[in-house]
């Protein structure tokens, strides 16, 4: 089982074009575009309180499993999280659709941009609308140095985006239902 550490944040963003402008003009590049079919499991009541969410992601034929814990977003503020991941498979969905129950699923479409250990998200996604995501992805602890790094790529992005999504994004889609 692979373990990171997650500086996040994410915002509702009513124009990619300007900041793809923007993610160029800081030394970005666009890696890739895909397709992510994510679906969260019922978990048990006192790691819900823990913000604790599970989910299977399809993308591709590849099929990984990822169990967080993270509080909601606060506005201007970096919010950590804890990420572990394992490989799955059908077998692997259909054993947690039967034993903990689907929460509900989300479907995008992804457009993966870094530079170093950030990676910034342009998504679609389905029933919700478009969604920017920054992250900082670290397999040891958080830095100071990561704080500022992030910290700066927020303030030179935020006049781009929207308002602070606090949630998941299987919580915008669960609330549109």
């Amino acid at each position: 089982m692979k373990s990171k550490q997650n500086l996040e944040l994410k915002h509702y963003c009513e124009d990619f074009k300007e900041v793809r402008k923007t993610l160029k003009m800081l030394g970005a590049t666009k890696e890739i575009v895909k397709r992510q079919k994510d679906y969260f499991f019922d978990l048990p009541q006192n790691k819900k309180k823990e913000k604790a969410r599970m989910k299977l992601r399809i993308e591709n034929k590849d099929m990984s499993l990822v169990y967080y814990e993270r509080p909601d977003f606060i506005a201007g503020k970096d919010t950590k999280a804890d990420i572990a991941l394992l490989e799955a498979n059908n077998e692997t969905l259909m054993f947690l659709e039967k034993s903990l129950g689907v929460t509900g699923i989300v479907e995008k479409r992804r457009e993966v941009w870094r530079k170093d250990n950030a990676v910034f998200h342009l998504d679609t996604v389905k029933d919700v609308g478009d969604i920017f995501e920054i992250e900082l992805q670290k397999e040891s602890n958080i830095t100071q140095s990561d704080l500022k790094l992030f910290s700066d790529y927020q303030e030179v992005l935020k006049p781009l985006l929207g308002k602070v999504i606090k949630g998941s994004n299987i919580d915008l889609v669960l609330k549109n239902e």
